[in-house]
């Protein structure tokens, strides 16, 4: 399959996962979390715990706000329903996290970039807006993995980031690995199931 394909399922996964179960996220939630043990071991020890605090708060979040039956008698006890939503959207940040990790370790920088010129394939009548979006995204995502290794305080982060950035002229030369046929045809067949995901979706065909 071409780059182009497993974006696409990635991105397909996304779209379901708000409209699956509580029983089907679990089960997807272990499954992906064993996969990227197995193929993205280094990239996910190094992003699940950045997620923790996220992770928690979501959790308390959910927890405290939902109404529900009360899990004890007191002022400052959780929700059984709350404590239910927010293992559900912990679980959907899990497996977005896991399949990112097990997606980036297989594809190489110029498939990323294939891949989103691809996607963005309706800008390319706007004055070469297609090729200058898919290369900022290859570059962004490619010093965001450069942060992400090195250990910084989340101030000097911030500085980092907020920081004015030299204007130094660098020439990036990435290469583009066309569709043929048969995976034109997947492609096509994934945007459909795509957009008929979000239409069965906005139906309530998941409720």
């Amino acid at each position: 399959m071409h780059a182009v394909n497993f974006l696409a399922f990635w991105l397909w996964l996304l779209i379901l996962l708000p409209w699956l179960e509580r029983h089907s996220l679990f089960v997807l939630g272990f499954l992906f979390l064993g996969l990227a043990f197995c193929l993205a071991r280094q990239r996910l020890l190094r992003g699940l715990p950045r997620l923790k605090w996220l992770l928690l708060s979501v959790l308390l979040v959910y927890g405290w706000t939902v109404p529900g039956q009360y899990l004890w008698l007191g002022w400052f006890s959780p929700t059984d329903s709350g404590l239910w939503l927010g293992l559900a959207q912990v679980m959907r940040l899990v497996i977005v996290t896991s399949s990112l990790q097990i997606l980036l370790t297989k594809m190489t920088r110029p498939e990323i970039f294939t891949s989103i010129y691809i996607f963005l394939a309706p800008l390319q009548y706007f004055n070469d807006a297609q090729a200058r979006f898919a290369l900022r995204f290859a570059l962004t995502l490619e010093k965001a993995e450069g942060l992400l290794e090195e250990k910084h305080s989340f101030s000097d982060l911030m500085g980092k980031i907020l920081q004015p950035q030299p204007q130094i002229q660098t020439e990036y030369i990435l290469q583009y690995t066309p569709l043929n046929q048969y995976q034109r045809l997947f492609f096509a067949g994934q945007c459909a199931l795509i957009l008929l995901t979000i239409f069965m979706g906005v139906a309530g065909f998941w409720n």
